[in-house]
């Protein structure tokens, strides 16, 4: 194997005096996280550690022989785990030899893993300093073994892991990291083919002799509903509600929880938003859930289709008491409407107060147009859902739920409004949800239609709306959903067709005079 030529330097370690050597050697005995800053500075002097990274040190330095971590993309999961394989190289008592295999799912990338190692044990000066040297006898790209006599051989998922070592021993640790892919758990046959590698293969190979048990770490992010690593959390989360121990010791993480980064000094919530918009614009926000919420769903049998939601780039424009949608260089006449879902208390753990305005056409297409989403007082509200009708006006009716405190704040909308019907019209219809009918099943009755078949369009920007339908009916809110089947309700198409946007004028034109010579509702277009 040709020798790395980076220069030692590069890590820029400087050894403390003497007396502080065996102070420094305990403190990154007792702490991956620690001995990754004190001799792996490019990898973790970059960015301030997170406490999920202490978690999983604690995880790792443990007893427990069966460690599955399931983390977001890019969050260190492979270099944690290189980083405690390094600590356990060098702080394993001599007398128990170790025979390690680092499997991935293809043999060369378990190569480049290994490298890593290598390179380390090979050039780092600080190790070098606090441990001696450490290279064995044996050193290929595929293996290699340590001076103290331990083995490290690098595998992918095809390959066979049965026999015992130059040792005597089966294997002590088998590390399987990102063993999985959307390529080999696309099919049945294939997540089966994985299941049974796993129980039939990789278990049987692990040492099983009561002083030196052999332990396995699952290391990788859910990339399908029935794969191995998904069937893991499942077992997992059914022996917390059985309180039994489970058979796995599982570390699960999302990049981001109620606005809050995993990580935030390297992924920031900006970052992660930004990311998170990307993928929303290529219609693939499934594949954000997938990659850094570690979600993984069937849109096969999902209630909503999220995959036909149509997302356009266009204004909503008055003129002359009628609402326009300027899409693509036509003018969509449509009908305004507002949906208020209200929470009773405004907090980071109630629900969301919310004002959604839609528009619908003559073929009924529906647009959000724009939405209010926030933990805000309910006397805030009356004013809110004014300003929004004023802003979208002319709007043909807003309905707010017809009980309680909500029938007061219908009251008070309209009291606000007082004669002033051509800036806000339509305000304010109390509406009562059916009785004896659930609010999933009401939701999915009314919008699951309109999005599956494709009659929903929304902007980019509407990621929190998207988040809800993906995540319906499990997901924590569904407020957006509330407001939205409010607005739709009633929700009536009006009766002409797009023209040209650069014919609007003239039909504007044509509208004055004929209202120069008598009076039209608005509303229904009707002279009266």
């Amino acid at each position: 194997m040709k020798k790395d030529t980076k220069k030692p330097e590069q890590f820029n370690i400087i050894p403390p005096d003497l007396s502080q050597k065996e102070k420094a050697l305990e403190l990154a005995r007792k702490d991956i996280v620690t001995f990754g800053q004190m001799f792996l500075p490019e990898d973790f002097m970059k960015s301030t550690p997170a406490p999920y990274q202490y978690e999983l040190s604690n995880i790792l330095l443990g007893q427990e022989k069966r460690v599955c971590l399931i983390l977001p993309r890019g969050h260190a999961k492979s270099t944690l785990a290189k980083t405690a394989l390094l600590h356990q190289l060098y702080f394993a008592p001599p007398e128990k030899k170790q025979f390690i295999a680092w499997v991935s799912e293809e043999q060369s990338q378990a190569i480049d893993h290994i490298k890593y190692i290598q390179n380390h044990i090979d050039i780092n000066p600080a190790l070098q300093y606090y441990f001696g040297d450490l290279k064995g006898s044996k050193w290929t790209e595929k293996e290699f073994t340590t001076a103290r006599g331990d083995r490290i051989i690098a595998k992918g998922t095809s390959q066979r892991l049965r026999g015992r070592s130059q040792l005597g021993l089966r294997y002590t640790n088998i590390i399987l990291d990102d063993f999985e892919s959307e390529l080999n758990t696309k099919t049945p046959e294939r997540r089966r083919e994985i299941k049974e590698w796993v129980m039939s293969t990789v278990e049987p190979a692990l040492e099983n002799s009561k002083e030196n048990e052999g332990s396995i770490w699952l290391i990788g992010t859910i990339v399908h509903y029935d794969s191995f690593l998904q069937g893991v959390y499942d077992g997992y989360l059914q022996a917390q509600k059985e309180d039994r121990k489970s058979a796995w010791n599982v570390l699960y993480k999302k990049a981001i929880v109620d606005d809050v980064p995993l990580w935030p000094s390297y992924f920031t919530k900006e970052k992660l938003m930004d990311i998170k918009r990307r993928f929303t614009e290529m219609g693939l926000v499934h594949k954000f859930a997938q990659e850094y919420l570690n979600e993984a769903r069937d849109l096969e049998s999902a209630k909503f289709h999220i995959d036909r939601i149509n997302y356009y780039r266009g204004n909503l424009v008055e003129r002359n008491g009628f609402n326009y949608m300027m899409v693509d260089e036509s003018a969509i006449p449509v009908n305004v409407y507002i949906g208020v879902d209200l929470a009773y208390e405004a907090n980071s753990r109630s629900d969301y107060q919310v004002i959604m305005v839609i528009a619908i056409d003559s073929d009924r297409n529906v647009y959000v147009v724009d939405y209010y989403r926030e933990h805000s007082p309910l006397y805030d509200m009356p004013k809110n859902i004014v300003d929004m009708a004023k802003k979208y006006h002319p709007v043909r009716r807003v309905n707010v739920e017809k009980v309680g405190a909500q029938g007061l704040v219908k009251d008070y909308v309209n009291q606000l409004v007082g004669k002033d019907r051509k800036l806000a019209p339509g305000l304010s219809q109390g509406v009562r949800p059916p009785a004896g009918i659930k609010k999933e099943d009401r939701l999915e009755a009314l919008l699951c239609p309109i999005v599956n078949r494709r009659k929903m369009f929304v902007k980019k920007e509407h990621a929190n709306l998207i988040d809800e339908m993906f995540e319906f009916p499990k997901g924590r809110n569904d407020d957006l959903l509330d407001g939205l089947w409010y607005a739709v309700t009633t929700a009536k198409p009006p009766k002409s067709s797009a023209i040209d946007a650069d014919k609007l004028e003239d039909k504007i034109s044509k509208v004055e005079e004929s209202r120069a010579k008598t009076v039209i509702n608005w509303v229904t277009g009707q002279k009266i």
